[in-house]
């Protein structure tokens, strides 16, 4: 059976730009949205988090409380900042202020009550990077800080954890190959501990290709591939448009041509993907702090969203009223 679709936006176009529950409206009344990926509040939130925690919550709560006012599901939680990436520092201050950092995630991903909270694996420098025992160590560390998250999510209620697919080796997760022993290792992790971690799956970004030089399988450039190799492992989709060498993200339907069609994406997931529900969440930044820039920003995803939902439509899909969702 073809999974059902949640099809909405990223609010990482409205950063800096709208509170959230502004930002809320936003996708309800001009794009017509009902389901969102919420970003972090990357400017006070594991500061205020850290030194004011039932503030914290109580203010994640508004936000909430305004989302199901408007008939708007968060569905998840995704890191706007790289700060969880630190968790592979060699100093085990910054890497314990990385863990904070991503348990204030889970905090606000908790108090929206939504599904999963995501983050990038890690990130190492590339002069860190480029030593294999050195990478290989910190790998380990910060598997050790996925471990307690686990931990943390299913405390808090969630229903998992994803992994958001990278573009350079030194993130983890940038190749089919290192995906699948990172998830072998952490499923081991949560078999041995069933009743108090979650499950971990993946978050796949098509802006996200991994370069020539660093891997010269094309599989790891092709959605259709990764979707084959962890068919039930991939839960949420990033949606964007890219050009040919992954550098450029921007919208569907513009000057820009790009590589990636709403309809092979929605067809790929149709055909390949086997999670009951699987989150498609189109994402693409806009221009921050000029008004020009954020209402280009805003019909940019008008025109995107347009694009998308004809695609839907095209393999098969039809909107279901009772909850917005994309069904066959």
């Amino acid at each position: 059976m073809a999974p059902r679709i949640v099809f909405g936006v990223n609010l990482n176009f409205a950063k800096f730009v709208y509170d959230p529950r502004r930002a809320l409206e936003i996708v309800r009344d001009q794009l017509d949205v009902r389901h969102v990926e919420m970003v972090p509040d990357i400017d006070f939130g594991p500061v205020f988090y850290a030194t004011a925690p039932e503030a914290f919550r109580a203010h994640h709560w508004k936000v909430a409380d305004r989302a199901r006012e408007l008939g708007v599901a968060i569905e998840s939680v995704l890191t706007f900042y790289r700060d969880t990436g630190s968790i592979a520092h060699r100093d085990p201050a910054v890497r314990e202020s990385a863990y904070r950092v991503g348990l204030s995630l889970l905090e606000q991903a908790a108090c929206y009550r939504a599904r999963f909270a995501s983050s990038e694996l890690f990130s190492i420098p590339r002069e860190l990077a480029e030593d294999p025992e050195v990478f290989q160590s910190l790998y380990y560390i910060s598997l050790d800080v996925w471990r307690r998250w686990m931990n943390d999510a299913r405390r808090l209620g969630l229903e998992g954890m994803l992994i958001e697919t990278a573009a350079a080796y030194r993130e983890g997760c940038s190749t089919i190959e290192d995906t699948r022993a990172t998830l072998e290792t952490l499923d081991r992790f949560h078999r041995e501990n069933p009743g108090s971690t979650v499950p971990i799956g993946l978050c796949y970004d098509t802006g996200h290709g991994i370069s020539e030089e660093e891997s010269q399988d094309p599989n790891d450039r092709d959605f259709r591939a990764w979707f084959d190799a962890f068919p039930d492992r991939v839960h949420e989709i990033h949606l964007k448009n890219t050009d040919a060498l992954f550098q450029e993200t921007f919208h569907f339907g513009g000057e820009s041509a790009g590589i990636i069609e709403p309809r092979e994406v929605v067809e790929a997931i149709r055909d390949r993907l086997t999670a009951p529900k699987v989150l498609l969440f189109l994402e693409v930044p806009g221009k921050r702090g000029r008004e020009i820039g954020e209402k280009r920003a805003i019909e940019g995803h008008r025109r995107s969203i347009g694009l998308v939902r004809d695609a839907l439509r095209s393999a098969g899909y039809r909107e279901d009223p009772a909850d917005r969702t994309w069904v066959r």
